[in-house]
């Protein structure tokens, strides 16, 4: 079956799927209801994130069987199981310590993966592999699963990143010379996509925890399988990743310096912050995605080039988007 009509089915699996989840939480009053600490201010159905996990997940099973292996099969399920965890978050809110030990959990069953990656080479002749770096990948990734639903707070922006990050992935190993030939970023890209057509200012639904949790953790999981098959090195997705890094590590930080309960709910990210001052959900969007594309996309391509020196190269990334979110909570008036 050529790429393109998967993609196609891709689109239209979780366009279809989203669509009829609509249906049913308006019909069932499945709402988010905005509060002080919201962006929207209609209720609005959640959970929509269940059409890109079942379109999604369809599709790499149909792209690994027969040939299913363990890995595979164990990441498929990991990715499974944190999605319902994501759904359970949305209708029953659990506690921060179930939800970080399922998490855990979650992570913790990709251990025999992590191990057998390659060393990351760092700066002055470090090295780190086997269960040093799986430790430390399995922090980045309960990291990246977390940080990616504090950014899912306005119409469009978890999505869009989803794409950009997705596509961004599989252009970097053709601009190498590698050919496409593990297609799941692209998969999820589109199914994205399909979802993305109900989320767009004004939203007609948000894609939920389910959508969030999973998102992080799979675009964790593609890249470093990328990773293990040489077809991308280690700090392009850090990079590619970068606007959501610095909004949501600065202001996490920025509140633990100031004393508040990190954890809770708030309004006082960078991209919550200039939808209030801009009044439109579309416009912060695109500074984001312009930011990705003329910004961070061409430093995850240097350091494909020049993997010696990328830790300093993404510490570049990071330097003006660090920066930036600092000076948006100051002259917001947000401790910083």
């Amino acid at each position: 079956m050529s790429l393109v009509l998967m993609l196609t089915i891709a689109f239209l699996a979780a366009f279809t799927l989203t669509g009829l989840w609509l249906f049913a939480a308006r019909a069932r009053a499945w709402l988010d209801h905005p509060n002080l600490r919201s962006s929207h201010e209609i209720p609005t159905p959640l959970g929509g994130g269940v059409g890109i996990v079942a379109a999604f997940l369809a599709l790499w099973f149909w792209q690994q069987y027969p040939a299913f292996n363990s890995q595979e099969f164990r990441a498929i399920v990991a990715v499974l199981a944190l999605a319902l965890v994501g759904l359970l978050d949305d209708f029953y809110r659990l506690g921060i310590r179930l939800r970080l030990l399922l998490q855990v959990m979650a992570v913790g069953s990709l251990w025999p993966f992590l191990t057998g990656l390659p060393p990351l080479m760092l700066p002055f002749a470090l090295s780190l592999h086997g269960d040093v770096l799986a430790a430390l990948l399995s922090v980045a990734i309960l990291w990246l699963v977390n940080l990616y639903n504090f950014m899912d707070g306005i119409d469009a922006l978890a999505a869009a990143e989803a794409i950009f990050v997705s596509c961004a992935i599989s252009v970097l190993a053709i601009l190498g010379g590698l050919p496409v030939l593990d297609s799941k970023a692209l998969y999820l890209g589109a199914a994205v996509a399909g979802f993305l057509f109900f989320n767009l200012p004004p939203a007609r639904i948000f894609m939920g925890d389910v959508g969030s949790y999973f998102l992080g953790f799979t675009i964790a999981i593609i890249g470093l399988q990328e990773i293990s098959q040489g077809r991308l090195g280690y700090w392009s997705l850090p990079i590619l990743l970068g606007t959501f890094v610095a909004d949501a590590t600065t202001t996490l930080l920025g509140r633990f310096l100031s004393g508040a309960v990190w954890y809770h709910p708030h309004c006082s990210h960078a991209y919550q912050l200039l939808v209030r001052r801009w009044q439109n959900h579309g416009l912060v969007v695109l500074f984001y995605m312009v930011v990705n594309a003329l910004w961070l996309f061409p430093l995850a391509w240097w350091s494909e080039r020049q993997p010696d020196y990328g830790f300093w190269i993404t510490m570049l990334a990071w330097l003006p988007l660090v920066t930036g979110v600092a000076w948006i909570r100051r002259v917001n008036f947000v401790p910083s």
